[in-house]
């Protein structure tokens, strides 16, 4: 030990000795350094370069710790150094802890650390004493071999404490190393210097390249200055752009765990190297335990076989559960890695959605039936299907009576309470194999697994007429309504549309033969329909073809017989059957709107016809509900008085109480339009309707025409008098002229004028007749005394 103190003290320069430190400090710091930084690059590839890099920082600082400390060698004469055996030596040490560094930097496990101590060691003991061989170009030189041992020793056991130290994660571990580490090297290279005995070898002829200490020196402290420094700049600039890096890359990782997608990363060789929340919560696992798994075994497929910008639908399976995903399989050019990116949506919110949108698109709110559109696609669906078990079913139409007047007189909340318990009913009478939808307002249709027993589907119907037509309780009234049904089997029909319309036509006669009862749409029906249908091609025909006339049936002062004007009665030169009254068509008209066509032609023929009158009589028109309503009437009216030439005046509108019980605003508005025209209104079958009283104070009425049906009665009817004396009365009181339709006795004539009736219009006085050549009124008059 003494003779160990004696050679670092007597031996060697002190400056040199402290340099030499100094310089094995720096560098064992800069390797470290350039180590943590290989530790932490972001792939395999420039994990090596790193650790390569501080493999060669380290062997340079511990070459110049070497020759800087031999350079402060104080043998007692002139020392000279073989510049090749230098170089080589630096060889080694580079050699040596490149080796080290690759073995290290790919797991630090308990053999690789000790495999590394030997190494290093091997390396620093093989560059020494191969470098001290430097000096024989001058000087003989003899080693003790015991203290070459103890170098050896010694330097292997602080080499193995400084690898097993060095740490990824402690920083006092690793300063531990570094203190292990300058102790290794410098207990060699002094020990080793110690074992060593140099005689001069004057006058012996030097040969080869020879370097001058001074030389040397510089050499060793630029070039050790120069790696230093490069490897610290390298070190500390890609600590810079690392953290830059990863400041984008925690950005991203963000951005990555704010989307709604499960992301996978997946490696070449399949293996998943990031996840993002996402995935944690959609495969309900660990990040760790996620990161490292196969992809194939987390999704079921091999995302690398998939082929790049994959998108498809697919299902995963976790915990046991089947969970249906959007799948995005891309590839991560930029990464340089190999790496793709897989994405998973989660589905199952998305058809949830969808499932809650349908339902909502087919459930009527208010009932929780399926509404129109969900009763069209079950019956769309049946229909379609040729074979008769499954066309085997019947289509039930339900219509509830008197529902207007509910919600006129109790409220809407009431009539919504009606249409609740309504519904229940329907769902008990019919029972949990039909399909009971509501169609909207007061139409329920029913689609029923049976459509062959016609006898046991009108029984079906009258059961749920019976249980709608039970009264509902509602807060404190009790609320009686009652239904119609229509009935249609599937098996009569392939088309749906049809069907309906069978059905429908089954309610129609149902409503309106009495209400509150159910028909079967049966061969009666198929006939009628077919003769209605014919009918309404007819009307087509007949407008097209003009094959309408009008015949007028005067009207007469009821004190002078003097004709005041003509009511123009609609005429059907129908080919094959002759002259047809308005009776046998108008209806049919009616509902195939073929009747606001027929509307405006009478206007027309109407007003030309009485253009042309000698006398300025005026011309009555009959319009109904549909024809008053038309958004054209206004307009026909005016031209038709415009091309004919007639005076507003003389042409007279008769409407009934139903052209104004459907929506009194609109009826006030027209009439108000018309009357500015010029034109004259009659109120028609005056005192059959509910509200005759409160229309004639409503509306500016030119003139009233009671009912036939009360003029045919009042002879033998004490109630028809009275009421004829009653709007007798009232048109009076009114100032407003009464016109009594259906005269056909003298004697009712007779009652009429005594009872002070402005006009008389009826077979009595004339028939209804056309036109003669000259366009005047073929009528017989009697005499009405």
């Amino acid at each position: 030990m003494y003779q160990i103190l004696s050679c670092v003290t007597g031996e060697h320069g002190l400056l040199y000795v402290l340099a030499a430190v100094l310089v094995l400090a720096t560098g064992s710091v800069c390797s470290v350094i350039v180590y943590q930084r290989g530790v932490l690059a972001e792939t395999r590839m420039r994990q090596r370069v790193w650790a390569g890099l501080s493999g060669a920082v380290t062997a340079i600082g511990i070459w110049a710790t070497h020759f800087v400390a031999m350079l402060g060698y104080r043998p007692g004469f002139a020392v000279q150094f073989d510049g090749l055996t230098t170089l080589l030596s630096a060889g080694i040490a580079l050699s040596g802890f490149l080796a080290t560094s690759q073995i290290l930097i790919g797991a630090m496990t308990p053999l690789r650390r000790a495999t590394c101590a030997l190494l290093a060691t091997i390396t620093v003991t093989t560059m020494h004493y191969y470098g001290v061989g430097a000096l024989k170009a001058s000087a003989l030189i003899e080693f003790d071999t015991g203290y070459v041992i103890t170098s050896f020793v010694a330097a292997l056991a602080l080499f193995s404490a400084t690898y097993f130290s060095l740490s990824t994660e402690s920083k006092a571990r690793n300063v531990a190393a570094l203190g292990t580490s300058m102790a290794a090297v410098a207990s060699l290279h002094f020990i080793g210097m110690t074992a060593m005995t140099v005689v001069p070898l004057d006058g012996f002829a030097q040969a080869g390249w020879e370097i001058a200490p001074a030389t040397l020196g510089s050499w060793v402290v630029l070039g050790v200055a120069a790696a230093i420094v490069a490897a610290s700049v390298a070190a500390g600039w890609d600590t810079v752009l690392s953290s830059f890096r990863f400041r984008q890359q925690r950005t991203m990782s963000l951005l990555v765990n704010a989307a709604s997608e499960a992301i996978l990363v997946v490696r070449d060789d399949g293996v998943v190297v990031e996840v993002n929340e996402a995935a944690v919560a959609l495969f309900g696992t660990p990040r760790d335990a996620l990161i490292g798994a196969q992809a194939t075994n987390l999704i079921g497929l091999d995302p690398l076989r998939t082929g790049p910008d994959t998108v498809c639908e697919y299902e995963i399976q976790c915990a046991g559960e089947a969970i249906p995903v959007d799948l995005s399989v891309r590839d991560l050019e930029d990464s340089g890695r190999g790496l793709v990116a897989v994405s998973l949506y989660d589905l199952r919110d998305r058809i949830r959605n969808e499932a809650h949108i349908r339902e909502l698109a087919y459930l009527d709110q208010l009932t929780q039936l399926p509404n129109r559109a969900a009763f069209q696609k079950a019956l769309d669906e049946r229909t379609s299907q040729n074979a008769p078990a499954i066309r085997d079913f019947s289509v039930f139409l339900v219509d509830l009576d008197e529902f207007k007047d509910v919600n006129d007189q109790f409220g809407h909340e009431a009539g919504d309470a009606v249409l609740k318990e309504s519904a229940q009913r329907l769902r008990i009478t019919f029972g949990k194999d039909a399909i009971v939808s509501r169609l909207g307002g007061d139409e329920f249709a029913v689609i029923y697994p049976d459509g062959k027993d016609e006898k046991a589907l009108v029984a079906l119907g009258e059961a749920c007429v019976q249980s709608l037509s039970r009264p509902i309780r509602y807060s404190a009234v009790t609320i009686r309504s009652g239904a119609s049904v229509g009935i249609a089997s599937g098996l009569m029909w392939e088309d749906p549309a049809a069907l309906l319309k069978a059905a429908d036509r089954a309610l129609y006669v149902a409503k309106h033969g009495g209400r509150r009862t159910a028909r079967f749409y049966d061969g009666e029906l198929h006939a009628q329909a077919e003769t209605k249908r014919k009918l309404e091609a007819d009307l087509e025909r007949a407008v097209r073809e003009e094959e309408f006339v009008l015949h007028y049936q005067s009207k007469v002062c009821s004190r002078t017989s003097r004709i005041l004007g003509y009511e123009a009665l609609i005429r059907w030169n129908r080919p094959g059957h002759g002259l047809v009254m308005p009776g046998a068509f108008i209806e049919v008209a009616e509902q195939s709107l073929i009747i606001q066509d027929i509307g405006r032609w009478s206007i027309y023929t109407a007003c030309e016809a009485a253009a042309r009158w000698k006398e300025k009589v005026s011309v009555s028109v009959n319009l109904s509900a549909r024809q008053f309503l038309d958004p054209k009437l206004y307009a026909t009216v005016r031209d038709a008085l415009r091309k004919s030439g007639l005076d507003a005046s003389r042409l007279e509108l008769e409407i009934t109480e139903t052209c104004l019980i459907q929506n009194t605003i609109v009826a006030a508005r027209i009439l108000e339009r018309l009357k500015k025209l010029g034109v004259q209104i009659a109120l028609d079958d005056f005192g059959t309707g509910y509200s005759s009283m409160r229309f004639v104070q409503q509306f500016p009425f030119d003139r009233i025409k009671i009912d036939k049906s009360f003029v045919l009665s009042m002879e033998s009817d004490k109630k028809a008098q009275a009421i004829v004396d009653a709007i007798l009365h009232l048109g009076s009181s009114l100032s407003i002229p009464v016109v009594a339709e259906g005269v056909e006795t003298e004697s009712q004539a007779k009652r009429l004028i005594e009872a002070h009736c402005s006009e008389l219009q009826g077979f009595l006085l004339s028939r209804p007749a056309p036109l003669d050549v000259d366009g005047m009124v073929i009528s017989k008059l009697a005499n009405a005394s």
